[in-house]
């Protein structure tokens, strides 16, 4: 493997990218997979980042970007570039700005043009590098052959930063700290710990960086990952969703946020994906699902190939919300429960699918103008115990949740579905106190599959701690749900909906 470092890629600024190129050993023109980050080019995997143990110790890995070792050995070239701002690159850091989505897009096309490219480029890597995959493709680069977003949104507000209106203030910290900090390469440049808490709706700011799929239309291999909550997985569905490429795929895994992108299937995947749109070889994808998810059956997944996404086959049943149940029939009578509270399915007789986006309509009434709402969806072994989802660091995390904070309950009808409400978050509408109001709440798509004897449980918290540091947890920001009452059943039915796969 040959290894060219510091390269400055010229762009429209004036002010240089630095890069980093791998080739392979023998002189050709290779199809490149680029990617561009803020997290350092340089910075070997284990010298800072965690995980390590669970990829190849290749000597040139580096924080989510594809191994140079492995695809150079395949007739790759590989770019690397810092963000400007950060590690090498000079200038003043304005994180997935426009800005940053035109170097990208310059850093494409310079490596069209060089004479050990054969003029096609991808983008690929996992999370950040995802993201910049699907901003660039926004700006169709006319030598953008393809995009492989693994784990990576696309609606910087709602997927990354805001989900249903509630500050990502954990992880915006945790992230922050490890990962921007140690690579700014100088002062300049907004601090999103100090810049994101005072943007609570959302503005321009939050708009610029929100990918327009509609203009998307390179080939696309979109790979989400259940257990990864509050990050990426609306993101890779609603972008595979959305997108308007002709050829696209959709892979919904389980696993570690980073060990399945190095796993040898997924390896062959996109080696596969690749060699058809980069390398010209018509036949690769044949055979390959346009959608592939992992099926949960407690610990255990099962492959399942299929055509669309929510699944062609669901069937949309409404559990109603009782006095600690959840029921297919609506309660008799109408009720209040103070929330927190918790409702529970019977055990169930025979085995039941969910697989797909949940919705909950709840009513409730405070006796303040604002609250938070977290839902969280939990499947019950017959033991009574939990059983937890893969989390993105590997460790337990509900089967899925969501987010709402009442102020952001106005819905846009138009871009709504009976799955999916879909909040503008533009504004904020108090709550009347004591008035009974109507919330829908989003729920991330997930994978259940009870086992007779098991049941599904709706959770209705005070926060969601126990996703690590993925927490809604900002002290000037939260609004406890303090007090609150949900009503079922009569004039104020809540219910969840949920996607039943028939067997």
């Amino acid at each position: 493997m040959r290894i060219e470092r510091d390269i400055e890629v010229p762009t429209r600024t004036g002010s240089p990218i630095l890069a980093d190129v791998f080739l392979p050993d023998d002189p050709g023109a290779f199809p490149v997979l680029a990617s561009i980050s803020p997290y350092g080019k340089d910075v070997h995997w284990p010298e800072r980042y965690p995980l390590y143990d669970l990829v190849p110790h290749h000597e040139h890995m580096v924080w989510e970007t594809p191994d140079p070792e492995w695809w150079t050995a395949r007739g790759y070239a590989v770019l690397r570039a810092d963000t400007r701002g950060t590690g090498k690159s000079p200038g003043r850091m304005d994180l997935m700005s426009p800005g940053d989505s035109e170097d990208f897009y310059d850093v494409v096309e310079w490596a069209a043009e060089q004479p050990w490219s054969n003029g096609k480029v991808a983008s690929s890597g996992i999370s950040w590098l995802a993201i910049m995959g699907w901003r660039v493709a926004e700006l169709q680069p006319p030598h953008l052959a393809a995009i492989v977003a693994w784990e990576g949104a696309t609606d910087f507000y709602r997927d990354f930063i805001y989900q249903g209106g509630l500050y990502a203030h954990g992880f915006v910290e945790f992230w922050w700290n490890r990962q921007i900090t140690p690579q700014r390469n100088g002062d300049e440049g907004d601090d999103w710990r100090e810049v994101l808490p005072r943007r609570p709706v959302l503005d321009d700011f939050h708009q610029a960086r929100i990918v327009d799929l509609d203009r998307v239309t390179v080939p696309v291999l979109s790979a989400g990952n259940w257990g990864a909550l509050h990050v990426h997985l609306r993101g890779n569905i609603e972008g595979w969703t959305r997108a308007a490429s002709k050829d696209k795929w959709l892979v919904v895994h389980t696993g570690t946020h980073i060990d399945p992108y190095y796993a040898e299937w997924a390896l062959d995947l996109q080696l596969r994906f690749l060699d058809r749109f980069l390398k010209d070889q018509p036949d690769r994808m044949d055979g390959v699902a346009p959608v592939r998810l992992a099926i949960r059956h407690g610990r255990e997944v099962e492959w399942r190939d299929t055509t669309d996404f929510p699944l062609p086959q669901t069937q949309w049943r409404e559990l109603h919300l009782g006095d600690g149940v959840l029921d297919w029939d609506p309660p008799a009578d109408a009720a209040t429960v103070a929330y927190p509270a918790s409702f529970e399915t019977a055990p169930v007789s025979e085995p039941l699918e969910l697989t797909g986006p949940l919705a909950l309509r709840l009513w409730l009434s405070a006796d303040q103008d604002d609250l938070d709402v977290f839902a969280r969806v939990q499947h019950i072994g017959a033991d009574g115990e939990p059983i937890p989802a893969v989390g993105p660091q590997g460790g337990p995390v509900p089967m899925t949740m969501g987010w709402l904070k009442a102020s952001h309950r106005e819905t846009d009808p138009e871009r709504s579905l009976p799955y999916r409400p879909w909040h503008p978050h533009t504004r904020e509408i108090p709550l009347v106190p004591g008035e009974p109001t109507l919330l829908e709440v989003e729920i991330w798509p997930t994978s259940i599959t009870l086992a007779p004897g098991e049941r599904l449980r709706l959770e209705l918290v005070t926060g969601d701690s126990d996703l690590g540091f993925m927490t809604h947890d900002h002290p000037g920001l939260r609004r406890p749900a303090e007090k609150a009452v949900i009503h079922v059943g009569g004039d104020h039915a809540s219910h969840l909906l949920v996607p039943v796969i028939p067997r």
